[in-house]
């Protein structure tokens, strides 16, 4: 457990900060009003939201209502991210989270870039991430235990989904177009595609610049779908944890301003893979 990952309460509660940090991040800069105006009749419930009755959405779907709505979301994310009631406030953060996530969906909008974040928070709502780098710790609630599995399990968990999430995303490209994805037209037409719409995060025109250069783009496409399968490697090998982590920034960097697409969730996940306690003694060592 300690050659792949850190097993300290440190970095499972500075992983914590940082998850429900990003959250409560976007949550503030996000118009839960705006949400509110929308006509409820546009509304498609899904999956378990299905089980709500309408008259719940008729008062939630209102300016006033959003507002409550984000207010209580906030708070729970606020006590989450400085650990303060960790064992609740992580669990109610989860459910509030995901509620959301489905309500946006509910009126058709689908994005991946949040969802391995909501699977960290369900980690994390499980585990004793707020032993320490809490303020439950720092009030005496709560006390950092001696075993390291307990607390580099969950981040070694938490890495092997982000592995995941690429290596298959490369696995699903092969199966589904096989060698044609490697075409030279392929990311031309899927970036042009994106760019014509406003249905994306920005709205830069540098994808009409990709087919004059089509002849190399079979390779660096190939490059991509390389570094996707060898994802796994970040975690094994430390060495090249920082080359794959780095090329993972440039790509993602690449996508918003080629394809209108930006992942900001995704990238701040890249922090778990952040040796927290050798971060601590670098700092402790210039306070000393």
């Amino acid at each position: 457990m300690n050659r792949f990952t850190s097993g300290s309460a440190l970095t499972l509660g500075v992983t914590r900060s940082v998850v429900s940090g990003t959250f409560l991040i976007a949550t503030l800069v996000t118009s839960f009003s705006a949400l509110g105006q929308l006509p409820v009749t546009i509304l498609r419930p899904t999956g378990l939201m299905k089980v709500l009755p309408w008259n719940f959405y008729d008062r939630l779907l209102t300016p006033s209502g959003m507002f409550a709505f984000k207010s209580v979301l906030l708070l729970s994310l606020l006590l989450s991210t400085f650990g303060l009631l960790t064992s609740f406030s992580t669990k109610v953060s989860l459910l509030l989270v995901i509620f959301y996530e489905g309500l946006v969906r509910s009126f058709g909008h689908y994005n991946h870039d949040e969802m391995l974040a909501v699977y960290y928070l369900v980690v994390l709502a499980f585990v004793p991430c707020g032993d320490d780098f809490s303020l439950d710790h720092w009030l005496g609630r709560k006390r950092a235990g001696q075993s390291s599995f307990i607390y580099g399990y969950p981040v070694l968990l938490m890495q092997s989904l982000m592995a995941w999430v690429y290596f298959s995303s490369a696995l699903v490209k092969m199966r589904v177009a096989g060698l044609k994805y490697l075409s030279a037209d392929n990311l031309p037409v899927l970036a042009i595609f994106h760019s014509l719409d406003n249905l994306h995060d920005t709205g830069f025109r540098l994808a009409f610049w990709l087919p004059q250069v089509r002849v190399v783009l079979p390779f660096v496409v190939g490059v991509v779908l390389v570094w996707e399968l060898f994802f796994p490697v970040a975690i094994v090998w430390r060495r090249a944890r920082w080359w794959i982590l780095g090329f993972g920034v440039l790509f993602h960097i690449a996508t918003l301003f080629l394809m209108n697409i930006f992942f900001p969730y995704q990238l701040a996940m890249y922090l778990i893979f952040v040796d927290w306690d050798k971060v601590g003694e670098w700092i402790n060592r210039r306070r000393t």
